[in-house]
C-alpha cells in the first residue's frame, strides 16, 4: 500500500471557536435527522453543523431550522446525490475556516467522546489525513455487517487478524471504509478535491478512496472510537419490471465508473476494463443466471458509462493531479 504523505496542521481562523465543521446531506430524513443533529449537540468536541438538504419533501428541512437554530441549513433546490450535496457543504465548511470536516449520515449518530477521539488523534499524526470510527449497526455493541462484508474483510485484514487473538491496536492503516463517518483533514480536500459529480448515488466514496491511495493519502481506522450507523433510508416506492431494472442500473453504473476510472491507469486500459467489465462479464453471468432484468440493467449501465466516456476519461486525468476538484 502507498504510505501516507505528511499534511499540514497549520491553524486557520474558525467560526464561533470550533474547527470541525460536520456535514450532513438530507433528504426526506425527518425520522433520523433529529437523533443525528442531536448526538452532535452532545458531542464532548464543540462542533460547527451544516445540513444540506437535497430538496427533501417531508419535513426534514423545516425540522433543522426550527428545532436547530444553531445549525447551518443549506437548500438545496433539486437532489444533488450523496456526493453533491457534501460538496456543497464541504465548500461551506472550508470558506467558514474549517480544520477538519466530519462527514456524517443523516441517519447516524455519534457517541458523546467520538468527535474529541477522532480530533485527538489526527491532533497527534499528522501523517493521515483522514481517519474514520469504527461503524456500528444497529447499536454501538455490534459492528455494522455490511461495512464488515465490503470494507472490512477486503482492506482491513490486520484489525480482524487482532481481533480474533484479542491484540487490538489503537489504529490502523487501511484503504478505508465508506463514507457514512468520515473524519477529513481540511488540507486533503485541498488535495485530492470532493466528490466526482459523475456519481449520483452509490460509488463516490470509493472513488474518492482510489483517489486518496493514489495522492499518498493515509487513512486510518480508529478501533476505540465508535459511531452508530442506522441503515435506515425512505422507502422506495414499488416499480415495475422496467422501473427496477433502471434502479438496478444505478447501482452497477456507479460499480463500473469504479472500476473503471481510476487515476492511474491508462485510457487504453480503462477502455478495456469497461469493455471486460461492462459488457463481456455481464453476457457469462447472464448466460449462467438466465435473469433477464440483470443482464438488461448491465447493459443499460454500460451504455450510460459509454456515453459519458469523454468526461470519464477527463476526470480520470484530472484527479490524477492534486488540486481543489470539483469544490
Amino acid at each position: 500500500m502507498t504510505q501516507p504523505s505528511p499534511l499540514s496542521s497549520s491553524a486557520l481562523p474558525t467560526a464561533g471557536g470550533a474547527d470541525v465543521h460536520v456535514v450532513v446531506v438530507t433528504y426526506n430524513g425527518e425520522a433520523w435527522i433529529r437523533g443525528c443533529l442531536e448526538s452532535l449537540a452532545q458531542s464532548s468536541t464543540p462542533v460547527r453543523s451544516i445540513v444540506v438538504d437535497n430538496a427533501s419533501t417531508d419535513r426534514t428541512a423545516d425540522i433543522v431550522e426550527q428545532e436547530f437554530p444553531g445549525t447551518r441549513l443549506i437548500r438545496s433546490t433539486k437532489n444533488l446525490g450523496f456526493g453533491g450535496g457534501n460538496n456543497l457543504g464541504i465548500v461551506q465548511a472550508l470558506a467558514d475556516g474549517a480544520r477538519y470536516v466530519f462527514l456524517l449520515n443523516q441517519d447516524a449518530y455519534v457517541l458523546p467522546t467520538s468527535v474529541s477521539e477522532l480530533r485527538d488523534f489526527m491532533e497527534c499524526h499528522p501523517e493521515f489525513g483522514v481517519a474514520s470510527p469504527l461503524h456500528c449497526s444497529p447499536d454501538a455493541d455490534h459492528l455494522d455487517p455490511r461495512t464488515f462484508r465490503g470494507y472490512l474483510q477486503a482492506h482491513a485484514e490486520g484489525y480482524l487478524a487482532d481481533a480474533c487473538f484479542g491484540r487490538v491496536q489503537p489504529y490502523y492503516l487501511t484503504f478505508g471504509v465508506n463514507a457514512a463517518a468520515w473524519f477529513i483533514r481540511a488540507s486533503t480536500l485541498r488535495i485530492a478535491g470532493g466528490f466526482d459529480p459523475l456519481f449520483f448515488m452509490y460509488g463516490e466514496d470509493d472513488d474518492l478512496l482510489h483517489r486518496w491511495r493514489h495522492h499518498g493519502v493515509g487513512f486510518a481506522l480508529l478501533t476505540q472510537s465508535r459511531v452508530v450507523h442506522l441503515r435506515q433510508s425512505p422507502a422506495a416506492g414499488r416499480v415495475g419490471f422496467w422501473g427496477d431494472v433502471v434502479r438496478r442500473s444505478r447501482r452497477l453504473r456507479s460499480t463500473l465508473l469504479t472500476q473503471v476510472k481510476r487515476p492511474h491507469f491508462s485510457t487504453a486500459h480503462m477502455l478495456a476494463v469497461v469493455l471486460a467489465e461492462g459488457l463481456v462479464a455481464p453476457l457469462a453471468q447472464g448466460l449462467v443466471r438466465r435473469s433477464a432484468r440483470d443482464y438488461l440493467a448491465s447493459v443499460w449501465a454500460f451504455v450510460q458509462v459509454v456515453a459519458q466516456w469523454a468526461t470519464v476519461v477527463k476526470h480520470a486525468r484530472l484527479t490524477a493531479q492534486r488540486g481543489q476538484h470539483f469544490l
